[in-house]
């Protein structure tokens, strides 16, 4: 059985106890991570994960909350020994952003740094990314302030998926990539509020029940959020089980 860690849930301003959200898919021999904020390394040492064994990462948009964890990764995996190639998938402006960073940092002065292979991800509606390991991952577009993508990860010898939303404002896509998964992980970084390019906790509600997903899990929150605030209004349009998340949460799927 395939889970996910989550080394981050809260939102670009977070608060002490949270991390900006990003998190690992882990299977038998398979660690993606998506998203990459924070400080990465520290974060996968306390679930006892090198940076090395970092095969893929997925990028859902070039924001400084998803993304500034890239260079130090890629340092400490360095560090660390990696040899082989890495994967990291995007959208053509996040990848570039991503190129820009290691860049900034001169990484081609890093002796024997290992290769990486970026592969861009052109959603028209649902694209199908090429098998990382043993999960089929597929991506749709969100809506955001900047081209962005959700995505779905199914375990291809369970047919068990889970969906992330990514940043959005509430959209279609959304219940399409995420429906019938085992949980959708979904933006709220409002309660009850409409705020442009995100999702309240009450707008997740609703896009979780339109998809039939089993459970929701809300993430990306503020500073300030009540759990239970933020339960009870996911819970005026989605009847199944509702969490906020924390930090190093693991959910199997």
């Amino acid at each position: 059985m395939a889970q996910i860690t989550l080394l981050g849930t809260g939102s670009a301003w977070s608060g002490p106890g949270r991390e900006n959200t990003y998190f690992l898919v882990r299977g038998a021999t398979t660690n993606l991570l998506i998203d990459c904020a924070g400080s990465p390394a520290q974060r996968l040492a306390q679930v006892g994960v090198s940076p090395a064994a970092i095969d893929h990462i997925i990028l859902t948009h070039n924001h400084p909350d998803h993304i500034y964890g890239f260079p130090i990764l890629m340092l400490n995996a360095w560090m660390a020994g990696r040899k082989n190639p890495l994967h990291v998938y995007g959208l053509k402006e996040t990848v570039q952003s991503a190129r820009a960073l290691l860049r900034a940092v001169d990484s081609k002065a890093w002796p024997n740094f290992f290769k990486i292979k970026y592969h861009t991800v052109t959603p028209n509606s649902i694209q199908h990314l090429p098998q990382i390991g043993e999960f089929d991952v597929a991506a749709t577009s969100s809506v955001h302030f900047v081209p962005t993508i959700a995505l779905r990860v199914t375990e291809r010898a369970t047919g068990r998926a889970f969906a992330y939303s990514a940043d959005t404002s509430p959209n279609p896509n959304i219940v399409e990539i995420a429906r019938e998964a085992h949980f959708l992980l979904h933006e709220a970084t409002t309660w009850n509020t409409p705020s442009e390019g995100h999702s309240s906790a009450s707008e997740a509600g609703v896009i979780a029940a339109e998809a039939h997903v089993d459970e929701l899990i809300l993430l990306h929150v503020p500073p300030s959020v009540d759990p239970q605030k933020w339960r009870e209004a996911a819970q005026q349009n989605f009847h199944g089980r509702v969490s906020v998340a924390s930090d190093f949460d693991t959910y199997s799927f």
